[in-house]
């Protein structure tokens, strides 16, 4: 095999709720990041800034305490006090600067479907009581994570009829 082919990427589980995350847009993408987060560790503190909020997002969140939205531009000051970023808006120039602007603050930053600008990915991942398994490929293909995910359910059933954890 090609090393250079070869995922290099080092899984970790996080207690995310021990840490604060902005968000930076309220659209489809910043959607799939707040319901990954909070359908994975619901009390993790999230700061959402986006100019629209999609109705989807205001009532994912409703009964969030810990989801602070903030319906405007993105400002430099946002990036105070986070310990993650996520940049989920429909604009490269946009995504890239928030980037640089994180990165200067040492801040681990996942900018949405540019996985090359990217410090950490939000992969696919399958749950079943304490069992969690997190799929990635390399930000290469989202669409073969999903398939391997609904594999994995499929399977997990099986395996889980056998064994108690």
């Amino acid at each position: 095999m090609n090393v250079a082919t070869v995922n290099k990427l080092f899984p970790v589980f996080l207690k995310l709720e021990n840490f604060r995350v902005l968000i930076v847009g309220g659209g489809k993408v910043g959607l799939e990041k707040v319901s990954a987060i909070l359908n994975n560790s619901p009390n993790t503190r999230i700061t959402l800034v986006a100019t629209h909020v999609s109705d989807e997002i205001k009532l994912f969140v409703k009964h969030h305490a810990n989801v602070k939205i903030h319906q405007r531009s993105f400002l430099e000051t946002d990036l105070e006090n986070i310990d993650f970023v996520i940049s989920a808006v429909n604009n490269k120039e946009t995504s890239l600067h928030i980037k640089q602007l994180a990165q200067e603050k040492g801040l681990l930053t996942n900018v949405a479907d540019t996985p090359e600008q990217c410090d950490f990915y939000l992969g696919s991942i399958v749950n079943k009581g304490n069992v969690k398994i997190a799929i990635s490929t390399n930000g290469k293909s989202p669409t073969l994570a999903k398939f391997a995910k609904t594999l994995m359910n499929h399977c997990q059933i099986k395996l889980m009829r056998r064994l108690t954890i």
